[in-house]
């Protein structure tokens, strides 16, 4: 295994005949551009490790076959235990296994493997590990035309798109809409959007989900690949959408609006139009992300599960680390009520 990857090695040639490599920081351009086209998911580049500090120990698992690159693998190490960065991913069972046998025995100081949001089939282990449903991404697949897009629209959904249009042009003439790209993006503009989405966690008793760690790795992904739609009336932005499209992906980070327009349903009208524009970019898939919302299904986001995985490597190892096997323990069991609870009142309603 190698420590580094020189920048004149093309990961895409086949050059490498190892069946894992270990690649540490500063990243080759080729180790980016793979991580881009391995996944297409915004949550599996070098954005991710935009907050951490220039001595964190952060590396690249690569795993190949025939010479050519399968997957690859950001993570963090931190004393005896590694955190994988990349979140919303899919990896094959056998995958998994190699990646945390590699790992181990790579960095034999290691006492555990954190996966916090993983898809891979249940497949035995031969290393004690817990797993629970972690999150879940509503992801709407995309028609051919902003127009095929609104027809397979349910139709109380279409009469609710064009009632907003009808109630925003009412309410704000001078309302402009505008898409805005990694060099355009004005942090101020930015920074207005993310705090209209805190007023609205605090008007509905939630805690904002922001740190300053989410929003420079939020910063740095809009830097790279960002999509914005911001909504301005009166000097002032009013509405928005941030994306980020990585391939043919786009991920939904935050949306907002002022509570001014709640009754015109500008954030559904915002949503709807960074769909389009996503369709005009020529994106497969929207990913609306986690959050059960009757707006990400009226607007045909299907759920897609995630695991947290937590892996140890011996039953010694995970007598060393009990604070956080009953941290995971709580955690997901946590969410399995939660669950139920959400369920039960779903079915009650109804």
């Amino acid at each position: 295994m190698n420590d580094r990857l020189d920048d004149r090695l093309d990961l895409t040639s086949g050059a490498a005949r190892q069946e894992t490599l270990i690649v540490r920081r500063p990243f080759p351009p080729s180790l980016r551009a793979l991580l881009e086209k391995c996944h297409e998911n915004v949550f599996c580049t070098e954005a991710r490790c935009a907050a951490f500090p220039a001595d964190a120990e952060v590396a690249c698992y690569v795993a190949l076959r025939d010479g050519a690159p399968v997957t690859a693998v950001l993570y963090r190490r931190e004393g005896g235990a590694i955190t994988v960065l990349n979140e919303l991913f899919a990896i094959e069972g056998g995958q998994l296994e190699q990646m945390v046998r590699c790992l181990l025995a790579r960095h034999e100081g290691v006492r555990l493997i954190h996966f916090p949001a993983v898809q891979a089939q249940p497949s035995p282990m031969p290393f004690p590990c817990q797993r629970y449903g972690a999150t879940e991404d509503l992801v709407i697949s995309l028609q051919g035309t902003p127009d095929a897009y609104l027809a397979s629209l349910g139709p109380n959904t279409r009469a609710a798109i064009r009632r907003a249009q009808r109630m925003v042009a009412q309410q704000a003439p001078d309302l402009a809409f505008t898409f805005h790209g990694p060099d355009t993006i004005e942090h101020a503009d930015l920074a207005a959007l993310v705090g209209l989405n805190c007023l609205r966690l605090s008007r509905k008793g939630q805690s904002p989900s922001h740190t300053a760690d989410s929003l420079a790795m939020l910063e740095s992904m809009l830097g790279a690949y960002g999509c914005v739609l911001f909504a301005r009336s009166g000097g002032r932005i009013r509405a928005g959408v941030a994306c980020t499209h990585v391939g043919r992906h786009a991920y939904m980070h935050v949306i907002a609006h002022d509570p001014g327009f709640d009754q015109a349903r500008l954030g559904l009208l915002c949503c709807f139009m960074s769909i389009c524009e996503s369709i005009r970019r020529g994106m497969r898939e929207y990913h609306l992300l986690s959050g059960r919302y009757d707006y990400k299904r009226r607007l045909l986001g299907q759920q897609r599960d995630f695991d947290r995985i937590v892996v140890y490597r011996s039953p010694a190892a995970v007598m060393a680390s009990l604070p956080t096997y009953a941290r995971t323990l709580a955690r997901g069991r946590g969410r399995q009520a939660k669950q139920r609870i959400s369920s039960w009142r779903r079915s009650w309603k109804s």
